[in-house]
């Protein structure tokens, strides 16, 4: 593992053991353990404040990876779909995180509406990805991709996405890495045309 992976997994062995320790003793431990994270990254570390604030946020439950959905969309051109970040201003496929209540697909149907304003339909899953195989960050999460299709668009600047657009891959600049990479883009490009899928 690199360090950054060291220490999200040395932060998530100590947010269980506060979880599910009794022992006052090691539960004191564990809070220790919190305490010296922070000081160790000090040194090097390439994740961003904000990345290390919500890493060493208080957790009341287990530490788990989240999910995040995303929309995989072409047109007869073999064109790819992206959302504008309003804040940012890069490029993503549409889709955010997981909402408690939906399932992965809902989920995703209702990112789709809500940033691009499409109403799609599912063709299949074409990968999972995990985040810190492909771009580490500070949470730790599974990307569900699903291959969809566009009934129809009538897309409405909002408070999460500025504009909606088909970009070939090879054209596009500014895109949220963070989100997708350009290998997880173009794995997705040949998954699109092959019937198969991918799973970390």
């Amino acid at each position: 593992m690199e360090f950054d992976e060291l220490i999200k997994r040395l932060n998530a062995v100590a947010d269980a053991g506060l979880f599910y320790g009794k022992d006052v003793f090691d539960i004191e431990r564990y809070h220790e353990i919190k305490a010296i994270l922070p000081q160790l990254l000090k040194h090097s570390t390439t994740l961003t404040k904000e990345e290390l604030t919500d890493l060493f946020r208080p957790n009341n439950s287990y530490p788990t990876p989240m999910i995040d959905v995303r929309a995989f969309i072409q047109n007869e051109e073999k064109e790819i779909l992206f959302v504008r970040d309003k804040m940012q201003g890069d490029w993503a496929l549409p889709g955010g995180y997981g909402e408690i209540g939906f399932t992965p697909s809902e989920n995703l149907l209702k990112e789709l509406k809500e940033e691009a304003g499409v109403s799609g339909e599912i063709e299949r899953l074409l990968a999972i990805f995990d985040t810190d195989k492909w771009q580490p960050q500070g949470k730790h999460y599974y990307k569900f991709v699903f291959k969809c299709k566009a009934l129809s668009i009538d897309f409405l600047e909002n408070s999460e996405t500025s504009e909606t657009k088909f970009i070939k891959r090879s054209e596009l600049t500014n895109l949220s890495v963070k989100r997708t990479t350009m290998s997880q883009l173009s794995l997705l490009e040949k998954l699109s045309k092959t019937g198969k899928q991918y799973i970390d």
